[in-house]
């Protein structure tokens, strides 16, 4: 398990919506509205909490905390339709685009900055649990599913059916999904010009 910090990872989720200097009142305020525009970072913020509960050693405290994880999971589950339990490895820079109908394996392991929007799944087969690298992006509906690898920088396209291993900088996307392209490492993309 990677070694986590509650407000740095927070700090880079938040940074991914509102990119200005953190914890500023013009960052404060920029959170509230992107929670606004983009209901996911609800979702990011009650992972992390989720997270933070977990590291927590105290009994009677920890199960206050636990119990109120529980209340903030069920509402995000239930009316946001995310599904991202504490038990997940995420790390730092998360972001999630048009929410609703997400859902990730508890046993899940994945880097920093993920990139997904609505209707992603990332599901346990038995073959395994997928394993994804840093600087994923994940198209509208997609499904990555086994025990696969999606390595550094891969972009899934929108309603792929990922079931096997692919390389860095990758461009994958259909049922079954296959490679498009590699793209160039040294091109800095965001997610949505690479998915265009």
């Amino acid at each position: 398990m990677r070694d986590e910090h509650f407000w740095s990872d927070l700090t880079l989720d938040l940074r991914r919506y509102c990119g200005e200097k953190p914890w500023s009142a013009q960052f404060l305020f920029s959170a509230i509205r992107q929670a606004y525009i983009h209901p996911g970072l609800i979702a990011i913020i009650v992972y992390r909490y989720g997270r933070w509960t977990l590291r927590n050693r105290i009994p009677v405290v920890r199960e206050l905390f636990t119990l109120v994880y529980a209340l903030l999971f069920t509402f995000v589950r239930l009316i946001l339709h995310i599904e991202i339990p504490r038990s997940v490895v995420i790390g730092p820079g998360l972001r999630i685009d048009h929410f609703g109908g997400i859902i990730i394996n508890n046993q899940v392991s994945i880097g920093a900055n993920l990139t997904m929007t609505h209707g992603v799944i990332i599901g346990q087969s038995d073959t395994g649990i997928p394993i994804l690298r840093d600087n994923v992006g994940i198209g509208i509906g997609a499904k990555i599913i086994g025990g696969i690898v999606l390595e550094d920088g891969v972009i899934v396209g929108a309603g792929a059916v990922v079931t096997k291993s692919f390389p860095a900088y990758a461009i994958v996307a259909g049922v079954p999904a296959k490679l498009l392209r590699i793209r160039d490492p040294e091109i800095r993309h965001d997610f949505y010009d690479v998915a265009k």
